[in-house]
């Protein structure tokens, strides 16, 4: 097997950890930990993360090491905010159940979270307006959780986007980000830049990761995880294969 730049990016697990303990460094929490990491967090902020899957879940996690005094986590699929407060006990709120912008004013006093991220990108849930608003200016998938986190942040306040966007959109809200004094920070997560750090985390365990593991499976059940993952079968959260 030939690894590109093996001399940079690999590095060795240390022998205390579980192949399932090491997974997620790799990708998920580096990205979640960049969300909060670009918030420059100083302690006692209030964290509202959009999307409750496997990088949303790590923000969580993330959010509380960094000093946050009140995580919350938004998802419309009740099986993901259930395992988001058993893991990382947060507050939770139901998108199609209450407005999201009104309940996380009414969470901090009127004044908006500290920090939103938006670890969902262009392909949240929506409804057939949306779709049909979406093929008329020839966008793939929506803005609409970029569009609540810029309404429930506070003025003056961080939105980190680690949600995937791939093309252009008409109608970016960029008077809310002037009139808000809003800072965006977006992108891929770096991850050599704290993989060290993180693997110190969970090796003098600090955080737990393989606690969002729903499914153990073989290889060649592929297929089927990729399916129960999407269609949202059987309260599946993530996946591991093993050979």
């Amino acid at each position: 097997m030939r690894v590109p730049y093996a001399d940079i990016s690999p590095r060795k697990i240390p022998d205390n950890l579980t192949d399932e303990q090491a997974l997620f460094l790799t990708d998920i929490f580096p990205t979640g930990w960049s969300a909060i990491d670009w918030a420059q967090l100083k302690g006692g902020e209030v964290v509202a993360i959009f999307g409750s899957g496997p990088v949303g879940l790590m923000a969580q996690k993330a959010a509380w090491i960094n000093g946050a005094s009140r995580v919350i986590a938004i998802d419309p699929v009740n099986y993901r905010l259930e395992r988001a407060k058993a893991v990382n006990k947060v507050d939770t709120i139901n998108p199609n159940k209450v407005d999201v912008v009104e309940a996380i004013r009414e969470m901090t006093g009127g004044r908006g979270a500290d920090v939103c991220v938006d670890a969902v990108g262009f392909e949240p849930e929506r409804s057939v307006l949306d779709k049909v608003k979406s093929t008329i200016n020839f966008q793939k998938g929506s803005m609409k959780v970029i569009e609540q986190c810029f309404k429930a942040v506070r003025r003056g306040g961080t939105v980190s986007i680690v949600g995937v966007y791939g093309s252009p959109y008409d109608g970016f809200p960029v008077h809310r980000m002037f009139d808000k004094g809003i800072t965006i920070k977006q992108g891929q997560a770096p991850v050599l830049n704290y993989i060290d750090h993180l693997i110190e985390l969970v090796k003098e365990e600090k955080v737990v990761l393989d606690d969002i593991i729903s499914h153990n499976l073989p290889l060649s059940d592929v297929a089927h995880a990729y399916k129960i993952f999407d269609e949202k079968e059987d309260d599946c959260v993530k996946v591991i294969l093993k050979p």
